[in-house]
């Protein structure tokens, strides 16, 4: 979407935020480049390690300055992963704050709105515009930066040091979350921005607003779906991939028994629980093939609550200016 192609409110909205589309456009592009970086630093490691003619788990001393550098690369891959990750999970945040305040707030509170609405402009297409210009950019850029991601983490250096598909930074940075979660945040934006008419105010409002949402799904997430059972021995060579969520043993009745019943250490746990009855273990677990249906059901309701916050922002717009 370019400002020549466009016309009306939508070209004004381009023009006057065009700086902070820039912005936007830079860190995206700097946020891609560094998880391409390290990957290809992950890949350079791997190499010089072979070159070397060495083994992570090489115990000969020609091969410790190998390992260890090898090691401190695939290390700060990681962490570079990582902190883009964080970035992703703070965008939705700082996109209600931007829409909230500088988008909606801001000419409310200036009332600069008025020339627009002059200009054979309704209030109805000056919020769609509000609304579709960073929507537009969302959805173009947002699903290819995940998809960057997920590429960079799963070929990458995770297989030294695991990070899991369930890690708040990896599960929120892959499929389409990403994505709703910078929707919802242009959504509650939009809505606190008309509804509250001062910049600052607003745009605290809608980051903690934001920030609230996603804070809450993920502390429900495990509930999203349901969790799989196992009982039996030995369970743990059986979920190494899962999700874990609770363990501990059922006695004969059915009851179960939990490890946070005894002590830290496991053989005294164990002990504990089979003193208590335990007779097998069990665990609840969500298995690796859940990732997609937990991800379109908080998708799912990410996006209705969007849906809400939009269409309550229209009705509070025809409330108080018919």
């Amino acid at each position: 979407m370019t400002a020549l192609a466009l016309k009306g409110p939508y070209w004004v909205t381009v023009r006057q935020h065009r700086s902070t589309l820039r912005t936007a456009l830079v860190l995206a592009a700097l946020a891609a480049a560094v998880l391409i970086t390290a990957r290809l630093w992950s890949d350079s490691a791997a190499e010089a390690l072979r070159a070397a003619r060495c083994a992570v788990d090489s115990t000969e001393g020609s091969c410790f300055e190998a390992v260890r550098a090898y090691t401190d690369d695939r290390w700060l891959s990681r962490h570079l992963v990582e902190y883009v990750g964080l970035g992703m999970i703070a965008l939705p945040v700082l996109l209600g704050a931007v829409v909230a305040g500088p988008v909606v707030a801001r000419e409310l509170e200036s009332g600069t709105y008025k020339m627009a609405w002059t200009q054979s402009v309704s209030p109805t297409r000056w919020l769609a515009a509000k609304l579709a210009v960073p929507t537009a950019l969302v959805i173009t850029c947002v699903p290819l930066l995940s998809l960057v991601f997920h590429w960079s983490w799963s070929t990458g250096p995770s297989n030294d040091f695991p990070t899991y598909w369930y890690d708040l930074t990896i599960f929120s940075s892959t499929g389409t979350l990403p994505t709703a979660n910078a929707l919802l945040g242009i959504a509650l934006g939009t809505f606190v921005g008309l509804l509250v008419r001062r910049t600052v105010v607003a745009m605290g409002v809608a980051a903690v607003a934001t920030g609230g949402i996603m804070t809450a799904l993920a502390w429900l997430r495990p509930g999203l779906w349901p969790a799989e059972t196992l009982t039996g021995r030995e369970l743990s060579l059986r979920v190494s991939d899962a999700w874990v969520l609770g363990d501990g043993m059922v006695t004969a009745s059915g009851e179960r028994v939990g490890w946070e019943y005894c002590s830290t250490r496991a053989e005294t746990a164990r002990a504990c629980l089979v003193g208590r009855g335990g007779v097998a273990d069990y665990v609840d677990f969500h298995p690796s093939t859940h990732f997609w249906p937990l991800q379109l059901v908080e998708t799912g309701i990410l996006l209705a609550l969007a849906a809400l916050a939009v269409l309550t922002a229209f009705r509070v717009l025809r409330a108080r200016h018919p």
